[in-house]
C-alpha cells in the first residue's frame, strides 16, 4: 500500500492558520491493485462486505480484519475490553458511510480525490481497515475520541464516546458549524459485545445489523448529509454514484437480459460492469 507523509495542510485545514497538519496520502489506485477483490475478475456478491452482514458464524471481512489488527497492535499495551471492541466496530461502520479518518488524504490518478457524494467505497473501507486508530482513548476522562472529515470538506467531525456504567454514550458533531446540531446515542455494550474471545472474534459480537442501522440512522447519515449541504459537496445520489458492488448486484439479481443490455449502452462504466457480471448476454 502506497503512503507518504506530507507537512502541507491542503484540504485538511485545522482551523488554526499557525498550525500545520501532518498527514498521510494514500493512492486509491494502489489500494485497489493490492486488494483481494481487485485480483479477481469480479466481486463475490456473497462476500459479507458490511458490518450489518455479519452473523454469529462469520464477521464481515473488513470488520474481522480491523479487529484482528487492533488486537495484534494493542493486546500487549492495554487490557482490551468490550468497550474497545465496540468502538472499533463503530469506527468500521463510520467508514462505510463515507467518513475518512482525520490526518489522511486520498488521491486517485495522482490527484486529490474529487468531491463527490460520500457513500460506501470498498477501497476506502479496505484501506482503513488496515490502519488502526491511535490515541483514541483518554484514561483520565475514560472517554474515546475519533476525528473524521468528508472528502471535499475541511470540516472536522468529532466522535466522542463516554463510558457510563455498562453503556457507551456516543456524540457526533461538527464543532465549526454551529448550524449543525450534534447527534447522540446510548449503546448498551453487552448487547453488541457480550464477551471477549480473541480466537473466535465472531463470538465476541452480536446484533451487529441492529447496531449498524442505529448508528447510521441516528448519527452518521444525518451529520454526513448536513455537512454535504452546508459545504456544497457534490450530491450524487444517482445510479452512477452507487458503488460497483451494488450496481453489479442490480444486474445479477434484479434485471433481465433486455434491461441489462439497455443499461450497458448508457455509459462505459455500466457496460464494463454488465460485461463482467453478465458476459454471457453479450455473446
Amino acid at each position: 500500500m502506497e503512503t507518504k507523509s506530507n507537512a502541507e495542510s491542503e484540504g485538511l485545514d485545522t482551523g488554526n492558520s499557525s498550525s500545520v497538519l501532518t498527514f498521510q496520502t494514500h493512492n486509491l489506485e494502489t489500494v485497489a491493485e493490492e486488494s483481494e477483490d481487485a485480483r479477481k475478475a469480479t466481486f463475490n456478491l456473497n462476500d459479507k462486505l458490511l458490518v450489518e452482514d455479519s452473523t454469529k458464524s462469520e464477521l464481515s471481512k473488513y470488520l474481522f480484519r480491523l479487529l484482528q489488527r487492533f488486537i495484534r497492535q494493542y493486546q500487549h499495551e492495554l487490557e482490551i475490553n468490550q468497550f474497545d471492541l465496540l468502538l472499533m466496530t463503530i469506527y468500521c461502520i463510520s467508514l462505510e458511510v463515507g467518513f475518512i479518518p482525520w490526518g489522511h488524504r486520498l488521491e486517485e490518478n495522482g490527484k486529490l480525490l474529487q468531491s463527490r457524494y460520500p457513500s460506501y467505497d470498498y477501497r476506502i473501507v479496505s484501506l482503513f481497515s488496515t490502519i488502526v486508530p491511535t490515541n483514541f482513548y483518554n484514561r483520565t476522562s475514560r472517554s474515546y475520541r475519533l476525528n473524521f472529515y468528508l472528502q471535499g470538506s475541511t470540516q472536522k467531525c468529532i466522535l466522542v464516546g463516554i463510558k457510563s456504567g455498562d453503556f457507551l454514550c456516543l456524540t457526533f458533531n461538527v464543532p465549526s458549524l454551529a448550524n449543525i446540531s450534534g447527534k447522540s446515542v446510548l449503546l448498551p455494550v453487552a448487547r453488541y459485545v457480550p464477551l471477549i474471545n480473541f480466537h473466535k472474534l465472531n463470538l465476541s459480537c452480536q446484533n451487529l445489523k441492529e447496531l449498524s442501522h442505529k448508528l447510521k440512522n441516528c448519527i452518521f447519515v444525518p451529520i454526513r448529509d448536513a455537512v454535504c449541504l452546508d459545504t456544497k459537496i457534490t450530491m450524487y445520489p444517482s445510479l452512477n454514484g452507487l458503488p460497483d458492488e451494488v450496481v453489479a448486484m442490480l444486474f445479477v439479481k434484479y434485471l433481465d437480459k433486455k434491461a441489462t443490455l439497455r443499461m450497458a449502452n448508457s455509459c462505459s462504466r455500466l457496460r464494463t460492469l454488465a460485461f463482467a457480471y453478465c458476459g454471457k448476454w453479450f455473446t
